[in-house]
């Protein structure tokens, strides 16, 4: 249940994050409030009507607090630069969650943990190679194990919910 809700959050805060970036609004326009936007600070939060904004090359970005508005007027260029650059590193965090990915532990700062069916825990990266089967994709933690898997799907598929259900406990 834990895991469909961490799954359920990750969906819910890329697409935020996604709405956010698409349109950032502007002081004029009311904002919506499922946007979520990335401060100069880093903090990601949900503008409302006494957000603040700087204005740098054609774009809004939204300051978190009045405080970061007023360090963000001294030097528009680089609250800019931050928020592109903590915007970026968001983004890079929530490209690698992988909702489909039935086998999926935790979504942390350092990538997606998962648990390969053999019992070993692991983070998911370009590498990864999955097994599907029944509907479900499972990561698996090396080449070798994702060829032991695909010699028997079945057993396979039986074994990353076994490793799961020993986790919940």
């Amino acid at each position: 249940m834990s895991k469909k809700l961490l799954i359920l959050a990750g969906v819910l805060l890329l697409a935020l994050t996604v709405a956010a970036l698409a349109s950032p609004p502007s002081k004029a326009e009311k904002s919506a409030a499922n946007t979520l936007a990335v401060c100069g600070c880093g903090k990601v939060f949900v503008p409302n009507e006494k957000t603040e904004y700087v204005s740098y090359g054609g774009k809004q970005y939204a300051c978190c607090t009045h405080q970061c508005h007023e360090m963000a007027m001294k030097d528009p260029a680089a609250c800019a630069k931050m928020s592109e650059q903590n915007t970026a590193q968001t983004m890079n965090q929530l490209s690698h969650l992988n909702l489909a990915v039935a086998n999926v532990i935790a979504v942390t700062e350092k990538g997606t943990k998962a648990l390969c069916g053999c019992g070993k825990k692991f983070t998911i990266d370009e590498t990864t190679e999955y097994l599907s089967y029944g509907g479900k994709s499972y990561a698996c933690c090396t080449h070798q194990c994702h060829e032991m898997a695909a010699k028997d799907p079945v057993a396979a598929a039986k074994s990353f919910e076994e490793q799961l259900q020993k986790m919940e406990m």
